[in-house]
């Protein structure tokens, strides 16, 4: 494709993406059921203990980015020490609620997004809501209505996911990363006068971009709610 933004010989752009989200709402499983698709998640997986990570390729509209998703513990006493460290040069950040459980998505609001401004510059980051455990809908206690209003009132797109089925885990985290890689790209194109693809060819800049003159600013509405 020419219109990919990675050459197939350039290094992918790294990007740390971090996870916010009460104890047992998902968090892990969700990383565990990105990095590891095929593997039975028919076991209890333990809560986070400090800080995780793992790294993974993803797929975006201008070509594989590599991203590295940190997991930290729900539990207040680990948060409240661990989140400067946690929200330090991130990208973006996915904000994880169990819909069978209502105080864990009023927590976002109460909790999470306050720690959220207190520690990085939310404007910057890009951000994703993610309902997890939508496999469990006989026992929903947030409404889609409800994700969908705080979704608008906070700037961000929405997912519904099932860590235990895998439906809309890759996704969630493509569409994430996705807006990520575009926003680097669009802030590069803004002082660059924009990038063209030339496959790594000499004189292209970081990632195999070539830069020109050319007014070619990637753009994405990271604003708007995709429910």
């Amino acid at each position: 494709m020419s219109s990919r933004a990675t050459s197939a010989g350039a290094k992918p752009p790294l990007y740390k993406i971090v996870m916010l989200g009460d104890s047992g709402v998902g968090k892990t499983s969700l990383v565990a059921r990105l990095t590891n698709p095929d593997r039975p998640m028919n076991h209890q997986i333990g809560a986070t203990m400090g800080i995780e990570f793992d790294t993974q390729m993803l797929d975006t509209e201008h070509g594989k980015v590599k991203a590295q998703i940190w997991d930290t513990a729900g539990q207040e006493r680990f948060a409240r020490v661990l989140l400067p460290t946690y929200f330090r040069k991130a990208k973006g950040v996915i904000l994880v609620y169990d819909i069978t459980n209502a105080k864990s998505f009023e927590s976002l609001s109460e909790r999470w997004m306050t720690q959220l401004n207190d520690h990085a510059s939310s404007d910057d980051l890009a951000k994703l809501l993610v309902g997890n455990k939508c496999d469990l809908e006989s026992s929903r206690e947030v409404s889609r209505e409800k994700a969908e209003q705080f979704c608008i009132e906070y700037g961000m797109n929405m997912l519904e996911t099932s860590a235990k089925s895998g439906e809309n885990v890759l996704k969630a985290f493509e569409e994430l990363i996705g807006i990520v890689h575009n926003k680097a790209l669009a802030a590069s194109s803004k002082g660059k006068g924009g990038i063209t693809c030339h496959n790594g060819t000499e004189g292209s800049g970081p990632n195999g971009f070539q830069l020109d003159e050319k007014d070619n600013k990637p753009s994405n509405d990271s604003s708007a709610c995709g429910c």
